[in-house]
């Protein structure tokens, strides 16, 4: 039943530009309304966010027989915003299925080097100062080279669309994650456009030195231009303009490479997803060209060349070995590894058997083991024990990509964890003694990145492709060198620092740990769960997401994260809720819709977003039909925080627009007239939302800019009066409201909105 009781929280009403603000979730508006609300939310464009001073926890306790005191208030420490995709993709860089790549191609200056073995080769310099002062600089690739490129490439399901956005805009934002072969797709669009001879790689130290008079670019070729994170961020949708104005007045094709994941809204127009090979299909085109016009058969009189089709489909892909190693999508490095070994030799049957036995888990164990093993390589290490080293490398496998200082921090807490008295040096590492600590194998493996935004200067990270090393040693480390518990509890003791990407590490190995002892990762990942810490308790859900991933832990993970859901203890309600939130709501998002509902029961939820960022997680995986129903049905419950909840996720939803080319859509009202949803359900959710003191404040303001945007779109407008007709039948204080917000708030803030004549005309209707 939604309460009668409606609050005058709209004031006089907000000015246009707040009206436009695409209002995120507030975990803290429990106890705001009016003017105090809106000084509490920022703005996000897709979701639930946290506020920026203060989780809003009010978490009471540490164990199971005291979260339940809701009068017990802790401040508690600002909360991570993770993304969860990003986090299912660290994870399932430690934990295999990487995502694919065709093998990225890069040059800087005059040297040309390769990603994953696929490298350019010789580079002509031409004009490589094009603005006389070194801001701006081009190299042009040798033509035989792009060719042979070209003829081991595995087309990408991305490249028609690149070429005919290309048609039709002389520029384009390749879009995609770093290392799934972006690099590579740009040069050859570009060589497809321009021919083989006529590519250049771009160079800029900022992106508006192209725009300048003395930096014009010759007509007739294509450029490719990598941008950094740092460049990228600074990219908006003007410069794009004018570079794409440029582009096409010098008769030139200019395709800029990057994530914009992150902006694809803010330019949209320009971007272009990038959607990497199947990793069968790397391999498959990597082998035809390493062996050439090669016969592989022994065939009599003339080869056709078939036999070479026979070889790579029949006894390669078909092979059982190799089928299973592609169909985990490894990285192209591995694969062109695998492919330059059988290339050499081409084994058949129990020969590429034993070729792939020997390459694929021994090599890497025996990699592995050669680091950890620092005694048996007979190495020195200056200042540094053995032990202290080998806690060094294992932490370079959890930490990859974190500082040098936060690894050496880490490796220091592992020795003394194991060897009592260890007393490692201090001071921040430097040039040769990295060198030292990571050893002639593992410092070909990772890479030393300047940051200078970090402590210490430098990032460690594993290259492109060699992924499955960071298990490897984490395997061997497990059996030979640390006992399970001294290695769960150092990796515990990492998750209650102070560090938020060293904790996701952390919680990352605990997860791989799992398939190990499935009870000590649980015990662990339990006393986690029961932290006060907002960002322990994260951590926590990020090691249920990576058991989860793990088909062999699938009912262990289902049965303990039930048990949680359901009991009592709010700390561990709360991990659930978390762990859904950071993805495990795209595997299992019919649990996820139950357990949430028992997590929002709790009265810990009320000062928290859990729960509906778990919601809008299932939402957003393709599962909007089965979402606004449940939702409904929360709406009925005899328990506030459920009711709260629902609302509360009603509020984020409705912040979302639809994708081009219906950018002008509410996303929930694209779903209505998609038939993917009912309007009536849609209504129920608004009136619950629009009634509730707690949500009735950005809930009408969100109505108010869905009538702004519906002005002029004889479409939305209709469903959008239609939605509004079903929100106030049979509920006078609602009608009431609306009438309220109609005259004192939105023809103040929207005087030319025709669409307000016909909401004023659905009121007098119902009034009547």
């Amino acid at each position: 039943m939604i309460g009668q009781h409606l609050p005058d929280t709209a004031g006089s009403g907000p000015d246009l530009d707040d009206l436009r603000h695409d209002v995120p979730e507030d975990p803290a508006d429990e106890n705001l309304t009016g003017e105090a609300a809106d000084g509490a939310l920022g703005v996000s464009p897709d979701g639930p966010s946290a506020p920026s001073s203060g989780d809003g926890e009010g978490t009471t306790g540490s164990t199971e027989s005291r979260v339940d005191s809701p009068d017990e208030e802790v401040v508690d420490e600002p909360e991570d915003l993770l993304d969860p995709a990003d986090v299912l993709s660290r994870l399932a860089g430690l934990l295999g299925g990487s995502p694919i790549d065709v093998g990225d191609v890069r040059v800087q200056g005059q040297n040309a080097t390769g990603q994953n073995a696929v490298a350019i080769g010789t580079v002509n310099v031409t004009a490589g100062q094009a603005d006389g002062v070194g801001r701006v600089w081009f190299e042009t690739l040798v033509e035989a080279r792009v060719r042979e490129l070209a003829s081991g490439y595995a087309p990408a399901p991305s490249d028609q669309r690149l070429d005919r956005h290309l048609e039709r805009d002389h520029l384009a934002c390749l879009s995609g994650v770093s290392g799934t072969g972006l690099f590579t797709s740009a040069i050859l669009a570009v060589a497809r456009r321009h021919g083989f001879d006529r590519v250049r790689v771009l160079g800029v130290e900022h992106l508006a030195d192209l725009l300048g008079a003395e930096a014009s670019l010759p007509a007739g070729y294509g450029y490719v231009l990598r941008l950094s994170e740092v460049v990228l961020r600074a990219v908006d949708g003007f410069t794009l303009v004018a570079l794409a104005a440029r582009a096409t007045t010098a008769d030139t094709t200019l395709v800029l490479v990057g994530d914009f994941s992150q902006r694809k809204r803010d330019l949209v127009g320009h971007v272009v997803e990038h959607g990497p090979a199947p990793a069968a299909d790397v391999f498959r085109a990597q082998l035809r060209h390493q062996l050439g016009r090669r016969c592989v058969a022994w065939c009599a009189g003339t080869c056709d060349e078939r036999c070479v089709d026979r070889y790579v489909d029949l006894d390669c892909l078909g092979h059982p070995l190799l089928s299973d190693y592609l169909a985990g999508e490894p990285r192209p490095g591995d694969i062109l590894e695998v492919v330059a070994t059988i290339a050499r030799t081409t084994p058949r049957a129990g020969a590429l058997t034993d070729r792939l036995e020997q390459l694929l888990p021994r090599q890497l164990r025996e990699r592995a083991v050669e680091i950890l093993d620092v005694q048996r390589g007979a190495e020195e290490f200056g200042g540094f024990g053995t032990e202290e080293v080998r806690a060094f490398r294992l932490s370079c496998a959890v930490l990859a990509g974190q500082p040098v200082t936060e690894i050496h921090e880490a490796a220091r807490r592992l020795a003394r964890l194991d060897f009592e008295g260890v007393t490692p040096g201090g001071g921040p590492l430097r040039g040769s003694a990295i060198d030292e600590l990571l050893g002639s194998t593992l410092g070909q493996t990772v890479t030393r990145l300047s940051d200078v935004r970090v402590p210490g200067g430098y990032r460690i990270d594993f290259s492109p492709g060699t992924e499955l090393l960071r298990s490897a040693l984490l395997e061997v480390a497990w059996t030979q060198w640390w006992s399970p518990r001294q290695f769960l509890d150092w990796l515990a003791d990492l998750i209650r620092g102070d560090v938020p990407a060293v904790r996701q590490a952390a919680a990352g190995a605990i997860g791989w740990s799992a398939t190990h002892d499935v009870q000590a990762a649980l015990d662990t990942v339990g006393q986690l769960a029961r932290e006060r810490r907002a960002g322990v308790r994260q951590a926590a859900a990020i090691v249920l997401v990576a058991m989860a991933m793990q088909p062999a832990l699938h009912h262990r993970v289902r049965t303990e994260i039930s048990r949680w859901a359901a009991g009592t203890a709010a700390h561990l309600q709360d991990t659930v809720a978390r762990a859904y939130s950071l993805g495990l709501a795209q595997l299992w998002p019919e649990a996820a819709l139950a357990q949430l509902r028992q997590v929002a029961q709790a009265r810990m939820q009320r000062s928290n977003n859990s729960v509906v960022r778990g919601l809008v997680e299932v939402y957003r995986n393709g599962h909007a039909a089965s979402v606004v129903p449940a939702l409904v049905d929360w709406t009925t419950s005899t328990d506030p925080e459920v009711r709260l909840h629902a609302a509360r996720t009603l509020r984020v939803l409705a912040d979302r627009w639809a994708e081009p080319p219906r950018e002008h859509w509410p996303e929930l009202l694209h779903l209505v007239d998609q038939r993917t949803i009912e309007l009536a359900d849609l209504a129920i959710l608004w009136a619950t939302a629009l009634s509730l003191p707690k949500t009735a404040y950005r809930s009408w303001r969100t109505l108010g800019f869905w009538l702004d945007r519906a002005d002029q779109q004889p479409a939305v407008a209709s469903h959008c009066l239609d939605l509004v007709r079903h929100v106030i039948a049979g509920q006078p204080a609602l009608c009431h409201r609306l009438d309220h917000q109609l005259h004192h708030v939105w023809r103040p803030v929207m005087p030319h909105n025709d669409l307000l004549d016909d909401v004023q005309r659905l009121i007098d209707e119902e009034t009547r």
